[in-house]
Formats: C-alpha cells, structure tokens, sequence
C-alpha cells in the first residue's frame, strides 16, 4: 500500500520557482494481472495568462521508480502561433468527427522549435523527456507497467490534438503516448491515446490515485505503421463528452466519457517490454472544435 508524501519535499520546490514552473509528480495504477501500480509522473510548465494549480503528491513512488529532479531553471513561455494559411483545406466526409475543420491551419502549432514549452526532466530509473534539437525526445527506461509524462503549457477545452510520434527500436506493446484535458492537482487525471509497436491502440482514463480505466482496449489497426524505426501521425478529439482516435489522418474509433471537460497536454513514452524506449514528438497542433 502506498504512503503519502511528506508535504515540505515538494514545498520547497514551489518557493525555489515561483509561479513560473510548477512541478509535481503523479501516481496511477494500470490493471494488469500482475498488479495494479502504473506510476506517472506529470508536471505542468505554466505561463501568466495560464496560472499553475499548485498541488502536492499524494504518493510515495515504489523503489523502482524514484521522482525526477525538479527542475533548475526558470524562464517566460512564449507560445508559437498556426500561421495563416491559405491553401483549399483537405476535404472531410461528413461522418468524421473533425468535420468543418481546417486541417492544414491549426489554431496553435508547435514545431520544437523553442524550448521550455514542456515540461524536462531526466532521471535513469524512471525516464527522460527532453526537448532536443527541435523535437521532444522521450525515453523511459525501465520497461515495466510505470510511465512518466511531461505536460504542455497550453490548455484546452473541446480540442482536435495531433503529434507526430517517431518510436525507436520496439517490441510489442512498446509505445507511445498524447494526452488531452489533463489536470487535477498532482495533473495525474486526464484521457490518453497509446499507439503500440504491435499496431494496435487503446483509449484509458487516468484517474487521481486509482487505477486508469481503459475505455477502449488494444485494438489493432492497419493504418498505425508497426514495428522499430516508424512514424506515426497520432490524433486526439475531445469533443464534449466523445473522444476520437485517429491515426496517420484516419479516423479509428469513438468512446464516451464525460468526466473531464478541460486541461492541458502530455507526451510520453512507454516501455512495455524494451528498456530504454524511445519516442520522440515532433510537429505538435491543436485545433478548436465546437462540440
């Protein structure tokens, strides 16, 4: 059973940085038959116009997966806005759930290539994600049920969220992730799509202190490029209380949950069975959609 933290560890973290940088660490378990203890560790890089949720950890991480080191520096956020685009918009059909949006004009785009829109940290047990030469390279280094994700500056309510997901070598249920409308106080709740390097995906919620519900389970699909070395274009709607999967622009399937209405964005890597897996993000948008 997990204790909680002590709650001075982290507080003195928020007196070093301010309200610039706000980091916490967030646990969740995945259900499994083997246990239930997923461990995530999410931190939110805040800007003014997007004041940070203070908050402490409620648990203390297993031996196996200790808390990243806070971060060392502080700095003032400076989003990178679509530019405005002109080209015919790509044709939707009707029934896809993107449909009325213009797909070659996101209203917010970023390329990496400035640092400190998400949060970085490196720790050897548990992962590092950090930005890299205009990407965002994510690796976690232990290949079990823990994973650990680092949060955007921006939030967003009825999003459209695309990332491109470059996974290195893998096997099986090797992966990556994008989350959307995460947020609670330790941003250890939110929804997440995970492309496997088996081809298949699924669909969870991450619930604060308990264990995540998977809303749609591993399902393969032919439109995730599989094995080492490839790419994948990974695609998030949050539309009301629907949320859509899409792949590499194809839309794969739909479920509905209606608990979290807003937040922010997370990355991340997940090592299932290769140590030391890496993932790195490029080209990261957000649309807005009217639900």
């Amino acid at each position: 059973m997990p204790h909680p933290f002590h709650p001075m560890r982290t507080l003195a973290v928020f007196l070093l940085l301010g309200a610039a940088i706000a980091g916490c660490t967030r646990p969740a378990a995945e259900i499994g038959p083997e246990a239930i203890s997923t461990q995530v560790a999410a931190t939110l890089t805040a800007v003014a116009s997007h004041p940070a949720v203070g908050g402490l950890p409620t648990w203390t991480p297993p031996p196996s997966a200790t808390v990243p080191p806070s971060p060392t520096e502080t700095t003032t956020l400076t989003a990178t806005v679509g530019p405005t685009v002109t080209a015919t918009p790509p044709t939707l059909p009707t029934d896809d759930p993107r449909y009325g949006l213009n797909l070659s004009a996101p209203d917010y785009r970023d390329d990496f290539s400035e640092r400190f829109q998400w949060f970085e940290f490196s720790d050897p047990a548990s992962a590092t994600n950090i930005w890299d030469q205009a990407h965002f390279l994510t690796t976690d280094h232990l290949a079990d049920v823990f994973i650990w994700w680092s949060t955007s500056a921006r939030t967003g309510s009825d999003v459209y969220a695309e990332v491109t997901a470059a996974i290195g070598a893998c096997t099986g249920k090797d992966g990556s992730g994008l989350a959307v409308r995460v947020g609670g106080t330790n941003f250890d709740r939110g929804y997440s799509l995970e492309f496997a390097c088996d081809g298949n995906y699924r669909l969870r919620k991450w619930i604060s202190g308990e264990a995540p519900v998977v809303l749609q389970d591993w399902t393969t699909s032919g439109d995730i490029r599989t094995g080492s070395d490839q790419e994948n274009r990974m695609g998030l709607l949050a539309s009301a209380s629907g949320l859509f999967a899409f792949a590499n622009g194809h839309p794969l399937s739909g479920v509905s949950d209606p608990d979290y209405v807003a937040g922010t964005y997370a990355l991340y890597a997940s090592a299932a069975e290769t140590a030391d897996l890496t993932v790195t993000f490029d080209d990261f948008a957000t649309w807005s959609v009217s639900p």
